[in-house]
């Protein structure tokens, strides 16, 4: 039952409609002998291959996913959310390595948290240590951080070069991110309502389509992005879908907020092959 992900899809559809206007218009190759009067449909050729509305009871491991190690786990709450808590990570079972010339689309409805001393995200990223491709769909830091909310790439894993916190600059290897927080409309406060958060990229291609769309379906963003090609996945090796919550460095927490948990309504892929 996906009762909470289809009523959002009226709320998404801002989001998709602006993405789309940011890429070059493609028409979807038909069968011989058929036709088309127009441009078909944003939704058309998209096809769907994960879902999940975290609709399991109170306390109730999501099947759909699994804890990375050292963290904890994440649980749903019988209302048809999932609570990601402190330092909690998990990613799906499944994962994915799609053709070259495969568009993929990443969508999340969650409530972020509203304190200073963790931050929680949504993201992709191939589980391999040399070529780890990761894109973060919002890594948010929440409303007492001048950041507040960013978004973009990382393309190595610090634990692998050692537990400096310049490791991955060190080794020519920095982070490619971008705050979004000055594209918030005025007034909008996503760590008070549930946003809808996207991305979408070309499988072995170097640009990214950032979107949201606050609690009321309006359009916060769209943003088209050309990352190092590096960072975006390729097609040699699978990536899967990530949710964490992890505490910042403790010179860069700041106290207060009464939310420390990330809320998920849901979560979905589709893609359109080439």
């Amino acid at each position: 039952m996906l009762s909470s992900l289809t009523r959002a899809l009226t709320a998404l559809v801002p989001v998709v409609l602006a993405a789309t206007l940011l890429a070059p218009a493609a028409h979807a190759t038909l069968p011989r002998g058929d036709t088309v009067d127009s441009d078909p449909a944003p939704s058309w050729g998209w096809e769907r291959v994960f879902a999940d509305d975290f609709s399991g009871l109170a306390g109730a491991w999501p099947e759909q996913w699994h804890v990375m190690p050292g963290f904890n786990a994440s649980v749903q709450d019988g209302a048809g959310l999932l609570s990601v808590g402190q330092l909690s990570q998990v990613r799906t079972n499944q994962s994915w390595a799609l053709p070259v010339g495969t568009q993929v689309r990443m969508t999340a409805r969650l409530l972020m948290p509203d304190t200073g001393t963790n931050y929680a995200a949504f993201w992709a990223q191939q589980p391999d240590g040399i070529d780890p491709r990761e894109l973060d769909v919002i890594e948010s830091y929440g409303p007492l951080k001048t950041t507040g909310a960013q978004l973009g790439s990382h393309l190595c894993y610090d634990e692998n070069l050692g537990t400096t916190r310049t490791a991955c600059e060190d080794a020519g290897l920095p982070a490619e991110l971008w705050s979004v927080g000055h594209h918030f409309p005025a007034g909008a406060k996503p760590w008070e309502t549930y946003w809808i958060y996207s991305a979408k990229f070309t499988v072995g291609a170097d640009s990214v389509q950032f979107a949201a769309a606050d609690g009321a379906g309006n359009p916060a963003y769209a943003l088209d992005l050309h990352p190092d090609l590096r960072r975006v996945p390729n097609g040699a090796l699978p990536f899967h879908l990530r949710l964490s919550n992890k505490d910042v460095l403790p010179e860069h927490a700041v106290a207060g907020g009464t939310r420390q948990p990330m809320f998920v309504d849901w979560v979905a892929m589709d893609v359109k092959y080439p």
